[in-house]
């Protein structure tokens, strides 16, 4: 027996429903900004730890909105080895690399350097600074701090809701910002390299602790924050959907592109 009319309606309609909320999700593709920075987005990390793969593809899309950047997503940093590099400007990094699967082999490590002294950026975001025991030492002079479990201090997480406080309400980075709260994991108790000026602080335990500041490693400018924590699973928040937050890494991100060897002028929305 052939279903009813009222039975392909109500199949239809059922369908109809069940397709709306991809209908509501803008698909995720790659945009187009010729005259743009080019990034790479190294991501990656421990599996089912963080949620770097869902965070990568939040930033890119917020960096390709604002029509200055175009972004290429990677987790295997073999890539760094090869003549591809040649074509970025930039690598933003949102990943704890330690993981055995994802870790920098000695030989990649010395390829990043390398890129960076020559003039290139580099952004750390959040568990990109957890350092390896193998990393070589090169890394705490372009990061500023570290969070690791090698050596003292020993670095501490607390996950919580901060106030962080602009500490430079003059630099680009920082500009249009004003003290804002964040639900974010803060790390403290971080290995500094003396001479850290910070641009943002958060007070927690009685001391101001840094959350963001930037470093000049060769040629090359470096922005680092170590907020950003995204747990794994579906509709985990993101701190970085915060807009204060996103705000500063985009201006962070902005200010690394413009200090760029040969950065054409403009390709960053005027960041100095």
């Amino acid at each position: 027996m052939l279903p009813s009319p009222t039975s392909w309606r109500a199949a239809a309609l059922a369908l109809a429903v069940s397709l709306l909320p991809l209908a509501a999700t803008p698909a995720v593709a790659q945009k187009k900004a010729p005259n743009g920075t080019k990034v790479l987005l190294l991501s990656g990390g421990q599996r089912q730890h963080h949620g770097y793969r869902e965070q990568a593809l939040y930033l890119a899309g917020a960096l390709e909105d604002t029509g200055r950047y175009e972004v290429t997503i990677a987790e295997d940093a073999a890539l760094l080895l090869t003549p591809a590099m040649a074509k970025y400007d930039l690598i933003v990094v949102n990943a704890d690399r330690r993981d055995p699967e994802f870790k920098f082999t000695r030989e990649q490590q010395e390829a990043l350097l390398n890129w960076v002294r020559a003039g290139h950026g580099y952004v750390s975001i959040h568990g990109a600074d957890n350092a390896a025991p193998d990393w070589v030492p090169a890394w705490r002079d372009m990061l500023g701090g570290v969070f690791t479990h090698v050596g003292l201090p020993d670095g501490k997480t607390r996950k919580g809701t901060y106030l962080i406080k602009i500490a430079d309400t003059d630099h680009p980075i920082t500009k249009g910002l004003s003290d804002f709260e964040l639900k974010d994991e803060l790390y403290y108790h971080m290995q500094m390299r003396p001479g850290v000026e910070p641009l943002a602080t958060t007070e927690f335990d009685k001391t101001a602790w840094p959350v963001a500041w930037t470093r000049t490693y060769g040629q090359g400018r470096v922005f680092h924050t170590p907020l950003g924590h995204r747990d794994f699973g579906p509709k985990k928040d993101d701190p970085l959907a915060n807009p204060n937050l996103l705000k500063l890494v985009i201006q962070g991100i902005d200010w690394v592109a413009a200090g760029k060897a040969g950065a054409s002028p403009g390709s960053t929305g005027g960041a100095k």
